[in-house]
């Protein structure tokens, strides 16, 4: 019997595996797992671009961004705020857990930054998950604040009509990929083994 930690990027790589099952993507989402460190100079960089324009955005921190494109987004962002606040939730044997840029007025914020947007790209982005944990405490929608270095575009789900229900469902297709592949998994903090009971 096992208990399952996931987070969002890891359950956004196993999404991206569902549509293209290939050994490649495998690979990719399997080293996701076992935390097997990016070396892809591609992927890096588009990972400190990303934590550049938080820190521009929320921290006023100087970066490589336009000041008026930071400007813009900021003036988004809630005047109350809370900033990476860790949010959890459990479903079944299944923890979720992760951190949000911004919450404030019943708002959950995600800050993006794209070499190329395309509207709807957030649809199915397991981030969205941390409204679906705040649901309870009042929190009406997710949003995705993002920049191509040109504009701040803004992606807005609510939690009235979004539908979680199929996030949960590939939460647990996930788990069953997990059980299939013990073998393979290294990290013991995704998969965590529990001692049975008698009541298991």
């Amino acid at each position: 019997m096992f208990n399952f930690n996931f987070y969002p990027t890891l359950l956004n790589e196993y999404h991206r595996y569902l549509k293209h099952p290939t050994e490649e993507s495998k690979t990719k989402l399997l080293n996701r797992i076992n935390r097997i460190p990016e070396t892809d100079p591609t992927v890096l960089a588009r990972f400190k671009k990303g934590i550049s324009f938080e820190s521009a955005v929320v921290k006023n921190k100087p970066g490589e961004f336009n000041q008026s494109l930071i400007e813009e987004a900021a003036a988004l962002l809630p005047k109350k705020k809370k900033t990476q606040q860790l949010l959890t939730f459990q479903h079944k044997n299944i923890k979720f857990y992760g951190y949000a840029d911004v919450l404030g007025e019943a708002r959950v914020i995600d800050l993006k930054s794209t070499a190329n947007h395309k509207a709807g790209r957030h649809d199915f982005n397991y981030q969205t998950l941390y409204l679906y944990s705040l649901i309870d405490a009042g929190f009406k929608s997710m949003e995705y604040i993002i920049c191509d270095f040109e504009n701040i575009y803004v992606e807005t789900y609510k939690a009235s009509t979004y539908d979680f229900d199929s996030m949960l469902t590939e939460m647990e297709s996930f788990r069953d990929f997990l059980l299939d592949n013990k073998s393979l998994i290294r990290d013991k903090k995704i998969m965590v083994e529990r001692a049975q009971t008698l009541f298991d």
